[in-house]
């Protein structure tokens, strides 16, 4: 009887040991597999990135580098060479469109270099065409050239831009930027007509994936290229598209650009109170949020066209 039970009290415990066993296989079975990759923190640098150009195309200088700061911790702790050199990149950008062309031009080296360090060719035709925006007479206030070396500048940058189209053909950012450069090329060079059309080629990307705040950039520039032609109606006319989608992206900074820019050609007309007018709407504007510098540089111009 004694081993009657123990026979059966082993047979229960085999028997439980063996479902255990199998529950087991059918748990590890039917588990999800796990990643071979990991990217966790490079997607949140990226997103970092986005939220820094963001701020950057509002004027807003002191938040782009918080979020940018925190994509380079992000980028460091990950030790990815294609995120650290993006961080450095938009960095850059942040620099230039604070007016600091050197510390952008030196950031913009160091994502070539470490680009074609980790042998990723996406960045490193990347950081050349930005390399040839710092090149670019028009923007650098840290020198004085020649009309002969602006134009060589233009030429030099012009050629790099279309290089390297190719090399960045599957990034709709970077393939709108080198459009962007070809179109400031072709302004420094006189060319009106083929810096439109490249400035274009940049606005019907950012307008097709909803870049708000560059499409109206690109047609701020567009207008500034009509306005340098002697073609104010043209130039009213783009800035009016700009007005549109810094509207729709509440770009206040953009806005005031925009307004400041509808004075100027408002001025070349001869229209001192249709001048005046927008003086003052983009002092307000600038006011509203708070960009104080740009606000003086409006009302300093309402100052000058108001009679006394």
């Amino acid at each position: 009887m004694d081993n009657g039970k123990v026979i059966v009290k082993f047979g229960v415990l085999a028997l439980a040991a063996l479902a255990l066993f199998a529950a087991q296989g059918t748990s590890c079975s039917s588990a999800p597999k796990r990643p071979p990759e990991v990217f966790t923190n490079r997607n949140a640098a990226i997103g970092q990135i986005d939220m820094a150009n963001k701020a950057v195309s509002k004027g807003d200088f002191a938040t782009a580098n918080l979020f940018l700061d925190e994509a380079w911790r992000l980028a460091v702790s990950a030790d990815d060479p294609d995120t650290r050199t993006r961080v450095h990149i938009a960095r850059g950008n942040a620099l230039y469109n604070e007016g600091k062309t050197s510390e952008a031009e030196a950031l913009w080296k160091k994502a070539l270099a470490e680009a074609e360090d980790a042998k990723v060719p996406l960045l490193v035709s990347a950081a050349r065409i930005y390399l040839a925006r710092a090149s670019l007479a028009e923007g650098r206030k840290d020198a004085e050239f020649s009309r002969e070396e602006r134009q060589e500048r233009a030429r030099a940058a012009r050629g790099v831009a279309q290089a390297e189209m190719k090399g960045v053909k599957d990034n709709i950012l970077f393939t709108a930027f080198a459009w962007k450069v070809t179109g400031f090329a072709e302004k420094e060079l006189g060319n009106a007509a083929a810096a439109e059309k490249a400035l274009l080629e940049a606005a019907d990307i950012h307008d097709k994936n909803q870049y708000l705040e560059d499409a109206a950039y690109d047609w701020y520039l567009i207008a500034s290229v009509r306005s340098k032609a002697d073609n104010l109606t043209g130039a009213r006319e783009a800035l009016d598209t700009a007005l549109a989608f810094d509207r729709r992206a509440e770009n206040s900074n953009g806005l005031g650009m925009d307004w400041v820019a509808i004075g100027i050609i408002a001025e070349k007309s001869g229209d001192k109170k249709a001048a005046s007018e927008a003086y003052s709407r983009a002092a307000q504007i600038f006011r509203s949020a708070f960009l104080e510098a740009n606000a003086l540089d409006a009302e300093r111009r309402l100052a000058a066209v108001t009679p006394r």
